[in-house]
């Protein structure tokens, strides 16, 4: 064959460049192709285009495709054709593992510039996990008089594949909680979740709530567990009584029960009849005793049943001999509790509690030329004391009425012990209440009249001689003038005579001790000591100076020292 025979078959076989011409390019429409899988799923990825071009103008190329690196997954069709044509991707995962797999298409045409390629990633995907929590509901079981509230229990949150992250909240009432409240459960991992409950406060009752567990990526989105929390009642135990007795013959007597483990299902019982009761608080209750139990004299035995628990401890209620009964004798201004012995000082103005003591509606005593009478009423209610043996002395009062009389305690009265003092309504007298005479019993007056917070005291401002009520909204000046009242402050001189006079203003009766005064626990001044013109010897007023270094305060408590006796710290004033 000669040399022109066998260029001119080669040039069949090969395209030779002219010497200056560019070969077209090739170019391919998307150069990368995401496709992404979820293990499972029957629907396969749909089929991706991809557009074979060549530059400038001419006639269409053969192109080829190959792939590389191999990859069994993917599908190309058709695996030649034309420029201008395109190219169809589709997929098959069927037994991949979850990952990204990577490959590329490469494109070559005879006469183009070179190959061309396209990325082709394939995401495969699990499902998404299941959250799953164990056990599905919580039971807890409560009973009051329990040492504490029930032992915490626990949530397992488990996945059945992929981790997941989560959220938790309780709902239902302030008596669930929950720790933690957020997690990341891996498989393999399960996560615990401790659920709480705090019984202080809840009374017997059924109680329930949820704990919802909240993800974004697991399938379910979020599952509830039902809590129930049952609060079974204790066995009640009563500390009191009061009142304590009541004469024969009295009318239906309402009687504070106060204990614990007291509630709206109690039953209480007087011996074994079932008595009315209203329920208060777990620490209170209010019973009803007939006046049909109160016909006779006995001892009816006060219990309160919680079913199915058994009785309460018993607390004696005595139904007395006809006539006044002295339950308590307290400060008319502080109200405190007395020590184990009772303890009064010479006028002081006391509140004396009990039952029969005067008629059921109150009388005020009026004073006539300017003394208190001894006697209130028809029939005649009067308080005695026996300041020698068997004399007895009524007293001056203030007002009476069946279950309390205020009155006031003779100024006559010296320091003594194993004194007594009775009270005598429609002729009846009670059994005397033993007590010791002291030299001062002090107790600030409040305003409430309970003897706890703001104390009954005035404001004044000597350059203005203006008095003005202490109170949160209008307190004292640091170094101000301060008033306050109390009684039990012992002797005053000179002594009201007879006794039940009002205090006159010349000679104006001062104090016989001398007081000390704190404020916030700093000591004021004492500018003077006196009894009230006017008014009951036993009503006091304390003039001080507020010290200049207490802090400023709405509540800074005050107290008065007469005679190494103090006033409870528990009245109040206000200070700027």
């Amino acid at each position: 064959m000669s040399w022109r025979a066998v260029v001119l078959m080669l040039s069949c076989w090969m395209v030779v460049p002219v010497e200056g011409q560019t070969l077209p390019a090739l170019s391919l429409t998307p150069t990368t192709i995401n496709l992404s899988y979820q293990i499972g799923t029957v629907q396969l990825p749909a089929a991706q285009t991809v557009q074979v071009k060549r530059g400038g103008s001419g006639d269409a190329l053969n192109f080829t495709v190959t792939v590389s690196p191999p990859a069994p997954w993917l599908i190309v069709t058709p695996a030649a054709g034309k420029t201008g044509t395109s190219i169809s991707l589709r997929v098959n995962p069927t037994s991949l593992i979850a990952g990204t797999y990577l490959t590329a298409i490469q494109v070559d045409a005879q006469g183009s510039a070179g190959p061309v390629s396209a990325s082709v990633i394939l995401l495969i995907k699990n499902p998404p996990p299941t959250m799953s929590a164990t056990p599905a509901t919580l039971a807890f079981t409560y009973k009051t008089d329990d040492a504490g509230p029930p032992a915490s229990q626990r949530i397992t949150v488990t996945t059945n594949g992929e981790p997941f992250s989560y959220s938790a909240a309780a709902t239902g009432g302030t008596w669930l909680t929950i720790a933690p409240s957020i997690g990341v459960v891996l498989s393999g991992s399960p996560v615990p979740i401790t659920a709480s409950v705090d019984t202080a406060g809840l009374v017997p009752g059924a109680y329930s709530g949820k704990i919802t567990l909240t993800s974004t990526t697991a399938a379910n989105k979020s599952i509830a567990i039902n809590i129930t929390l049952t609060v079974n009642p204790g066995t009640a135990v009563l500390s009191s009584i009061w009142p304590s007795a009541a004469p024969v013959g009295s009318l239906d007597t309402t009687i504070t029960i106060r204990g614990t483990h007291l509630f709206r299902g109690s039953v209480v019982k007087a011996n074994t009849t079932d008595l009315t009761a209203t329920w208060i608080s777990t620490g209170v209750l209010l019973a009803v005793v007939p006046k049909a139990l109160l016909a006779a004299q006995a001892t009816l035995n006060i219990t309160v049943t919680n079913s199915p628990q058994p009785a309460s401890n018993q607390s004696a209620f005595t139904v007395t001999p006809p006539g006044p009964l002295i339950q308590s004798v307290l400060n008319a201004a502080s109200f405190a509790a007395p020590a184990s012995t009772l303890q009064l000082a010479p006028g002081e103005i006391i509140s004396i509690f009990g039952s029969g003591l005067g008629p059921g509606t109150a009388l005020m005593a009026t004073p006539a030329n300017n003394v208190f009478p001894t006697t209130l009423g028809a029939p005649a209610g009067l308080v005695e004391f026996e300041l020698t043996p068997n004399t007895w002395t009524p007293v001056p009062l203030v007002f009476v009425q069946a279950n309390q009389i205020n009155a006031q305690t003779p100024f006559a009265m010296t320091p003594a012990t194993g004194l007594r003092m009775r009270v005598t309504y429609n002729n009846l007298a009670s059994t005397p209440v033993t007590f010791d005479a002291v030299a001062a019993d002090p107790g600030l007056f409040t305003i409430d009249s309970s003897g706890k917070g703001q104390a009954a005291a005035l404001n004044y401002v000597p350059a203005t001689q203006i008095f003005s009520l202490n109170s949160s909204s209008n307190p004292v000046e640091k170094g101000g003038v301060l008033v306050l009242y109390l009684t039990g402050g012992g002797a005053i001189t000179p002594a009201p005579s007879p006794e039940g006079a009002l205090s006159g203003t010349s000679p104006l009766p001062t104090l016989a001790g001398t007081p000390s005064v704190t404020i916030g626990g700093e000591a004021a001044s004492l500018i003077s000591a006196t009894a009230v013109p006017g008014a009951l010897g036993g009503l006091l007023q304390l003039n001080v100076n507020v010290p200049s270094g207490v802090k400023a305060a709405k509540d800074l408590p005050v107290v008065v020292v007469i005679s190494g006796r103090a006033t409870p710290a528990t009245a109040t004033v206000s200070v700027k």
